[in-house]
């Protein structure tokens, strides 16, 4: 069964896990990738956003017996000088984040029952970019069980 009720229980220690990160002046969630960019974000900052479930096994009674909850992390960095001709510099801004979220969540255990370790999955959305900001995105999916 699900933590507690908690369909979402793995926000909480997502967002927690990613705090830990020097340098990052805020930890974000957004109900969708447009909300996230009509906010005003601090920089560099980091969003988590639910996307979806992806179904895993179903069962020959129809009931899923797994399912992969998918959420996107997007890291935004700004770079007051940044040009669409020069984005060498927002780049390696941020560069050392990028690294860092990865090895944060990369296998991440948040320790909740029925829920497997988060692994990176194709994002399938493109990096987005306006005045001078950058929004790097990131799929993670952990497997959860009996979700019935």
């Amino acid at each position: 069964k699900m933590q507690n009720g908690d369909y979402f229980a793995l926000e909480q220690p997502i967002v927690d896990q990613l705090k830990t990160i020097d340098g990052i002046e805020a930890v974000y969630t957004h109900f969708s990738i447009e909300d996230m960019m009509q906010g005003t974000a601090a920089s560099p900052s980091v969003s988590v956003i639910y996307i979806d479930d992806r179904i895993g096994e179903t069962l020959n009674n129809g009931q899923v017996n797994c399912i992969y909850q998918q959420w996107l992390i997007v890291l935004a960095v700004e770079e007051a000088g940044s040009q669409l001709e020069n984005t060498i510099e927002i780049r390696k801004k941020a560069s050392p984040f990028i690294i860092e979220v990865l090895k944060k969540l990369q296998g991440f255990d948040a320790d909740l029952v029925g829920v497997d370790v988060l692994q990176r999955a194709n994002a399938g959305v493109q990096h987005m970019s306006a005045a001078g900001k950058l929004w790097i995105p990131f799929l993670f999916e952990a497997k959860i069980f009996n979700v019935n």
